[in-house]
């Protein structure tokens, strides 16, 4: 099967990928940190998309956190995020179940691969559909884009707060050492590009990635003047 050879690709990227994670979370916090100055210059262009992230987080908090409902819509998106990169990795889905009562899971045919099992607790499936379908609208400019994508930014916020605990099975399948070095930079690069987009649109996800090379070329220039002084 086309998927067993492509699990075993993606498997043999599991630790590489880990240690460019850890590698890259400098350059991932000084964008970020620049992206912060941005939005201080102008924080009303954010002004929708923290709405709708309040939005959600204060609905959550008053109805939803502790009721049969917003334990549903955990399970939900979580398992369908697994589904998701299942069928990204070629998998035939054979079963898929969000439910309290009998549990949840997507069955597929194949072993699977560390994405498929990491894949809920970095990426955010409503938000980045949310995102795409905004960017193809016509009428970007409209305000309830941003204050879904808030929405549903807030909604992944909370969702992988609450998924992310010592018992749960997936995160000790890929091991608590992966988890650090993997997740924290998969997450601020999700969040940081969901952001950059609210905030100033294309323009923002390109400035995003470009002030992440930054220090890079900085290091260059500063190598290749000490080369030229010695020389």
């Amino acid at each position: 099967m086309l998927s067993r050879r492509i699990d075993r690709i993606v498997d043999l990227t599991k630790w590489p990928i880990a240690i460019l994670a850890v590698a890259a979370l400098p350059l991932l916090l000084w964008s970020s940190i620049r992206l912060c100055g941005d939005i201080l210059q102008a924080p009303w262009n954010l002004a929708w998309f923290l709405l709708g992230a309040i939005a959600f987080i204060t609905i959550w908090r008053s109805w939803f956190a502790n009721s049969r409902l917003g334990n549903w819509l955990i399970k939900f998106e979580h398992e369908l995020t697994h589904l998701v990169f299942a069928v990204l990795t070629l998998h035939p889905i054979l079963g898929f179940r969000a439910s309290d009562a009998k549990g949840s899971h997507v069955r597929f045919l194949g072993k699977g691969n560390w994405l498929i099992t990491a894949s809920p607790y970095f990426f955010p499936t409503a938000a980045v559909a949310l995102w795409v379908f905004s960017w193809l609208l016509p009428l970007r400019i409209l305000p309830w884009t941003s204050l879904v994508l808030g929405f549903a930014v807030g909604y992944h916020v909370v969702s992988t707060i609450r998924e992310t605990h010592t018992d749960q099975t997936d995160l000790q399948q890929l091991t608590w050492r992966f988890c650090w070095l993997f997740l924290p930079a998969a997450n601020l690069l999700v969040l940081g590009l969901l952001v950059s987009y609210s905030h100033s649109g294309s323009t923002g996800v390109s400035d995003f990635f470009s002030r992440m090379v930054e220090p890079l070329g900085t290091l260059w220039n500063a190598i290749h003047q000490s080369e030229v002084v010695l020389e």
